[in-house]
């Protein structure tokens, strides 16, 4: 856990990124009597030309969002009410709901923990950051050290969990206290929030709202940009918000002194010169392989000479991108690490494994179950045509027909707002459960294209940078009790604004 007040510069605080942020350790009853009597009141509404189905649905998606928004119970208690409720309600069969729970879009991300965990075990990511933190262009200019958190933060979250990688690189960011220079440890603060944040984005599995708003986006229209079309059209848009934000960053610190700065010894990192573990050594072709499966179909799939090549065909048949992570993850079982075995002998037969049956007690169970809530919501939505009541709504509210914001720029441009305005109050993942069906039933009405919506609004729901609620990096970096919220609201706006016209135009362009 991390002390929400530390004085001393010369004192980096320790960080659990098991331990739970913000208000969700709390039981409110308030929020949640005023959820439930929302709920009960739009049950009693008389709603012209929705289903009985639907307006079941509206019902479960208010409470849902009264739950999420507040924050009165861990955000798992909502993703498993909605299946139960849509049961007991009739809105669907007992399969029907709890199909969310089971789509491979789970198991994609259960693969992607098992890859990352193990790299974080046996130290393959510290060793990055030391490596980096160890630069002389690091340590000679403490400037520069926002620019090694950007290079860091946003890297290492294109394949790992968000919150680990702030809680892995926060240690580093307050080594800028040594320096006493109030604007650097803001700027190094913030970007060891923002960094994770936006490089998340840079991948189909860089972050949960990706992988919900695909989900949603396959199951409302067929339609599924594979990895490399992803990482072709959002990883360079990663790169340039994550080098805006950390220019921006860097001179709004101001002048700094040339002092000298050293990494803290507060978090276990391995000495570059240390020999590579045989675990390192076997992780990282794993890595290399599954990578190259995820990308590499889809990168010679847009080749026209190889568009249509049936071995291509064959591998995605045969070895989709949703079985990818899952196979590698599974292969560390086998692997040895190179450590002994209960016997003390090591080897290939005898020794430890890269990975045990210990991981499955340190797994994100949470995170997977508000996958399938959020999926069986979003497909319960769509069947029952609650969100194309929704969206019908809203573009009769916006009135985009005759005005410069009509046609597909214009849904872009309200996905992307909705998505960045929502994800500022509830978590990211939540907020593309809500948003996403949204874009997706706002874009039919429009008659528009619903892929660069619903990407827009998938993508938009990482932007949520200006309250200490708004992401996990933004709670935990403002538990150190280092950073005052207007700064956090002051920047966190910037690059939110930025991030709504930046995002619409971009996804107009290239998706």
């Amino acid at each position: 856990m991390v002390p929400r007040a530390q004085t001393s510069p010369d004192r980096t605080p320790p960080i659990d990124p098991e331990e739970p942020l913000g208000p969700t350790r709390h039981f409110k009853p308030v929020p949640i009597l005023l959820s439930v009597l929302a709920a009960f009141i739009v049950a009693q509404l008389r709603i012209p030309h929705l289903g009985p189905a639907a307006h079941d649905t509206l019902t479960i998606l208010t409470l849902a969002i009264g739950l999420w928004f507040t924050e009165a119970v861990p955000i798992v208690v909502p993703a498993l009410l909605i299946p139960i409720l849509a049961t007991m309600m009739g809105v669907t069969t007992v399969r029907g709901a709890f199909s969310g729970f089971g789509d491979p879009i789970v198991y994609m991300f259960l693969g992607t923990f098992l890859l990352t965990e193990s790299a974080a075990r046996h130290g393959l990511n510290a060793r990055l950051a030391a490596t980096v933190m160890n630069a002389h262009w690091v340590r000679g200019n403490p400037k520069h050290l926002i620019w090694a958190l950007a290079l860091l933060g946003c890297a290492i979250s294109a394949f790992v969990n968000n919150t680990a990688t702030t809680a892995m690189i926060l240690p580093l960011a307050l080594t800028a206290e040594r320096t006493h220079h109030r604007g650097l440890l803001v700027g190094a603060l913030l970007m060891a929030a923002y960094a994770p944040s936006l490089g998340g984005f840079a991948t189909p599995v860089g972050t949960a709202p990706n992988l919900i708003g695909l989900g949603l986006l396959e199951a409302a229209t067929g339609v599924r940009p594979s990895f490399g079309r992803w990482m072709l059209v959002f990883a360079p848009l990663a790169i340039l918000f994550t080098i805006g934000s950390a220019a921006w960053l860097r001179w709004r610190a101001g002048s700094v002194a040339p002092v000298e700065l050293t990494r803290d010894t507060a978090i276990p990192a391995p000495s570059i010169a240390r020999p590579w573990s045989l675990a390192e050594r076997l992780l990282v072709p794993v890595f290399g392989v599954v990578v190259l499966l995820w990308i590499g179909p889809g990168l010679l799939q847009s080749m026209p000479a190889l568009a249509n090549a049936p071995f291509l065909e064959l591998l995605r048949k045969r070895l989709p991108e949703t079985v990818v992570p899952l196979f590698g993850g599974l292969l560390l079982f086998l692997l040895p690490s190179g450590g002994p075995g209960a016997g003390g002998r090591r080897g290939w037969r005898n020794g430890e494994r890269i990975l045990d049956v210990s991981v499955f007690r340190r797994l994100e169970w949470s995170t997977l179950l508000l996958f399938g809530g959020g999926l069986s919501l979003g497909v319960m939505m769509f069947d029952t045509g609650l969100a194309h009541w929704i969206g019908g709504g809203l573009a009769n509210l916006l009135r985009l027909e005759g005005t410069p914001l009509a046609g597909t720029f214009g849904v872009v441009l309200v996905s992307t707002l909705l998505g960045v305005l929502v994800s500022e109050i509830t978590s990211n993942t939540a907020s593309a459960s809500l948003v996403v069906p949204v874009a997706i039933a706002l874009a039919q009405v429009a008659g528009v294209d619903p892929v660069k919506p619903a990407l827009a609004a998938t993508v938009a729901c990482s932007f949520g940078f200006m309250l200490p609620v708004s992401t996990p990096p933004n709670a935990l970096v403002y538990s150190t009790g280092r950073l005052r919220v207007r700064e956090m609201i002051a920047n966190g706006a910037l690059l939110d604004l930025a991030g709504i016209a930046v995002v619409s135009v971009w996804v107009t362009l290239f998706a």
